[in-house]
């Protein structure tokens, strides 16, 4: 009778591990997949977070972006290891750090563009009746405007852009005006054009 079960089961075997194969081969292979995705959105975006970190923020921005550097680097450790899950969790940790790391900045980034707007404005006075210059403070208002809506909807990327934005037409308001643009915007000028300002980075 023994022999009978261990035959039946030496039968059901080859079923046992196809049914096995089917149901734990997709699951890791979509783990596998969705980590890689991860990686490649978060590896991306940690890389234009750089620019914006090393010329504007803070030092406990910096620090917070040290910290978010090292959950990659775990990651990409347990991405090698083919420990998914883990990779996944560690990425996961990653974009909510950077989503820090972005409200930070952008709060700063809005602060700065306005500062600028507001002394360009009072140092071009003379030149608010030339047309061009007058649009440039027009459209450098507006993108102030719209980096504060998005702000509120928790957009702390396109807060960023749009400060950006806004502080092109403001500096860029000096070009139209014949006048050359002041040294204090050296790194304004660095950050529109997504360069690091050198001079910066031994602070």
């Amino acid at each position: 009778m023994m022999n009978s079960f261990i035959k039946r089961i030496m039968t059901m075997l080859p079923l046992f591990i196809a049914v096995s194969l089917i149901f734990s081969g997709p699951l890791s292979a979509s783990d596998q997949s969705d980590a890689q995705q991860l990686r490649e959105r978060c590896e991306a975006e940690y890389k234009a977070l750089d620019v914006a970190v090393k010329n504007f923020g803070s030092d406990k921005v910096r620090s917070n972006y040290q910290s978010a550097a090292d959950l990659l680097k775990s990651a990409k450790v347990k991405f090698a290891q083919s420990k998914y899950q883990e990779a996944i969790t560690l990425y996961n940790q990653y974009l909510k750090a950077q989503q820090e790391i972005y409200k930070s900045l952008a709060a700063d980034y809005i602060t700065r563009t306005e500062t600028i707007y507001n002394d360009t404005a009072a140092e071009l006075v003379d030149f608010l009746d030339n047309d061009k210059v007058s649009q440039y403070f027009k459209l450098a208002n507006q993108n102030i405007a719209d980096a504060k809506k998005a702000m509120l909807i928790e957009n702390y990327k396109l807060a960023i852009e749009t400060s950006r934005l806004s502080k092109k037409y403001s500096i860029d308001s000096y070009k139209a005006a014949g006048k050359p643009v002041p040294e204090k915007y050296r790194k304004d000028v660095k950050d529109i054009n997504k360069e690091i300002d050198q001079s910066d980075l031994k602070k």
